[in-house]
């Protein structure tokens, strides 16, 4: 392993939690979802596209990218969102 994959597996977790506390915040949940699988789908745990847009434009304000609205969809877990985070575009 190298330091870029030391680099990029941290971000990658930091960002996982910054989606997971973003969503917890908005269900009224605990701050870890431990009901909610990192590569779960969103979709069959319950989490509706209007929240996730949300959730993830809330986190583009914070992070200074910009995500494509399809793309927030198209993300299926709370990993997917985390890896389109760390490859959005800065605004």
């Amino acid at each position: 392993m190298t330091a870029d994959d030391v680099t990029a597996d941290d971000t990658h977790r930091a960002l996982l939690a910054r989606v997971r506390a973003g969503l917890a915040h908005r269900l009224h949940e605990d701050a870890d979802l431990p009901w909610l699988g990192d590569s779960e789908p969103l979709a069959a745990a319950g989490v509706d596209s209007v929240l996730l847009i949300s959730v993830i434009g809330e986190l583009e304000q914070e992070l200074g990218v910009s995500l494509p609205d399809d793309t927030v969809l198209e993300s299926a877990s709370l990993s997917s969102l985390a890896r389109a985070l760390s490859r959005g575009g800065r605004r």
